[in-house]
């Protein structure tokens, strides 16, 4: 009696799979061929989470962070809250692949433009050198640990752009305690039980509390360094919970409006209706009767 071809076809797929299967098992065993997930070759083994500390240095700046309680701050030249989003973006550098890679004492820097080059990054002890692009694909060649690198050319306007790019946009972070707040036509001041009062009669407490949040939360359209051959037109000044006071001068409110810090040396610009609600408290529908 014939056998039955489904069934010797079966077996023979059977045996087929159980082959593969050992001579798979064998190559794994004897190369080390390892499976699952592969990290990826990053190009420093430092992580953005362990960086605490970071300089920059360009031809037209040097400036230094560091991170304090998960918050980064800029220590130099002027001591104030960073902007946090864009100093991750810095630290994302550090995911970048390292597709190609070149020994740097095999390879003349400066034809690279890494014997000046045009950034220097440290993080931590982690030194990064930005030179050249090779103008095809928009990549940089970036000196690391003797090592050229050429990555994704998205991180140098970063370190380039200085103060005005890296500084907090708020006037005045929630992490600063404020008591008091002299503007134009009206000054606040917070009680005992934390509610804002105003010398104004008709002033509501939602009035006070909008004028205050927004010198707290509302960033600025952007930022730029303080002009200080123009006169401003008042000063603004906000009283601190440790006894210290803030001064800011209002430069001007339109097109838009523009307070300055020249302690600082920036000044933050504001679309100008905004003038409503950070130099006056906003228009009610009884005001606009009147």
């Amino acid at each position: 009696m014939a056998g039955n071809p489904m069934i010797s076809r079966r077996m023979l797929v059977n045996f087929l799979l159980v082959f593969l299967i050992i001579l798979f098992t064998y190559i794994g065993n004897r190369y080390d061929v390892k499976t699952g997930y592969q990290p990826d070759h990053r190009i420093s083994r430092l992580k953005p989470r362990e960086v605490t500390r970071i300089a920059i240095q360009t031809a037209d700046h040097a400036l230094t962070l560091v991170r304090v309680d998960g918050a980064w701050q800029i220590e130099s030249p002027i001591s104030w809250f960073a902007n946090n989003i864009n100093v991750e973006r810095i630290l994302d550098i550090l995911n970048s692949p390292a597709d190609s890679k070149l020994p740097g004492d095999e390879i003349d820097l400066a034809s690279l433009g890494l014997k000046f080059p045009r950034a220097v990054l440290r993080l931590n002890d982690t030194e990064l050198s930005f030179g050249e692009t090779n103008n095809i694909g928009a990549r940089r060649y970036v000196l690391i640990d003797d090592t050229v690198h050429l990555i994704a050319d998205r991180h140098l306007p970063f370190l380039q752009q200085g103060i005005t790019g890296l500084v907090d946009r708020r006037l005045i972070p929630p992490a600063m305690s404020m008591r008091s707040l002299e503007l134009a036509s009206v000054s606040l001041t917070r009680n005992e039980s934390g509610q804002w009062l105003a010398n104004e009669a008709n002033l509501t407490p939602d009035q006070a509390e909008k004028i205050i949040a927004n010198w707290q939360t509302l960033e600025a359209r952007h930022l730029q360094k303080y002009d200080s051959g123009n006169t401003p037109s008042r000063k603004l000044v906000i009283g601190l919970d440790n006894g210290g006071k803030i001064e800011f001068y209002l430069m001007s409110i339109a097109p838009e409006v523009v307070i300055a810090r020249a302690d600082l040396g920036i000044q933050y610009h504001f679309d100008a209706r905004y003038y409503y609600g950070l130099i006056e408290p906003e228009k009610t529908h009884e005001n606009e009767t009147d």
